[in-house]
């Protein structure tokens, strides 16, 4: 099995084993909140009444129910049987379970792909991924993601935790977004947004199912890592643990 044909597998076994405990952590309230409020409403902030919206790599459908709430037509993709099941059972939409390097989906079919912290799971095949993505999205249609920050120097720690856990593959690591866009922008895509944010809330709430973060402490919390996470948020104080942006295809 090639190395490509191998991450793919890992990847699938990894999420079918770990759906129901994903769905809970990212699926919570307050994870939900702390998306809305630092991350969608800032780059999905233009209509998508009608838009037929690709959630990729939707897992059990953690973004999906925002993309309704604005009246998109939302379909899911996963490469997990177990996450397509509970995105089936909790919002009906339409679904496919396939990798996000080879869709099978058809071309020029959505307005919108929209991918939260996927493709740096899928290294080893970004370059098929980002020829894919191009190819289902619509004539002017945008590409909508959020990744782990490689460029800041707590991107060190992400790389010995990464190490020190099983669930991570050799090849899984945080993304440049300067290499990145120097690599598609001007090619496949035009740069409509770009942000940068993340440091408590988002390491002690967002990320709460990979530091293990109980409810008990993220509801006690959540206000005051809130407030630090906007006043920090607006200076360099702190290190910015993720990017976000929004790509036009050209």
């Amino acid at each position: 099995m090639s190395d490509k044909l191998n991450s793919v597998e890992a990847q699938r076994l990894r999420y079918d084993k770990e759906a129901s405990v994903y769905e809970r952590h990212h699926g919570h309230e307050l994870n939900q909140k702390y998306r809305d409020l630092f991350i969608r409403e800032k780059m999905l902030d233009f209509d998508l009444s009608g838009k037929e919206v690709l959630d990729g790599m939707c897992a059990s459908g953690i973004e999906t129910g925002f993309l309704l709430s604005r009246g998109a037509r939302v379909t899911g993709l996963d490469i997990s049987g177990n996450n397509i099941a509970l995105y089936k059972s909790k919002w009906g939409c339409s679904s496919h379970i396939a990798s996000i390097h080879q869709t099978g989906l058809p071309s020029e079919a959505f307005d919108v792909v929209y991918i939260f912290g996927g493709l740096h799971h899928v290294i080893p095949l970004l370059d098929e991924t980002m020829h894919e993505i191009h190819r289902v999205l619509k004539p002017g249609g945008y590409f909508v993601f959020v990744e782990p920050n490689k460029d800041t120097f707590a991107n060190k720690f992400r790389e010995l935790w990464y190490k020190a856990d099983s669930r991570f593959q050799a090849d899984e690591k945080a993304i440049s977004y300067p290499d990145f866009a120097n690599k598609y922008l001007g090619k496949l895509f035009a740069e409509d947004k770009t942000i940068y944010g993340g440091n408590v809330a988002y390491l002690l709430i967002a990320q709460s199912l990979i530091l293990g973060i109980p409810e008990v402490i993220k509801l006690a919390m959540f206000r005051l890592l809130f407030f630090v996470e906007r006043t920090i948020g607006a200076t360099n104080m702190l290190p910015k643990l993720f990017f976000a942006a929004r790509w036009k295809k050209i």
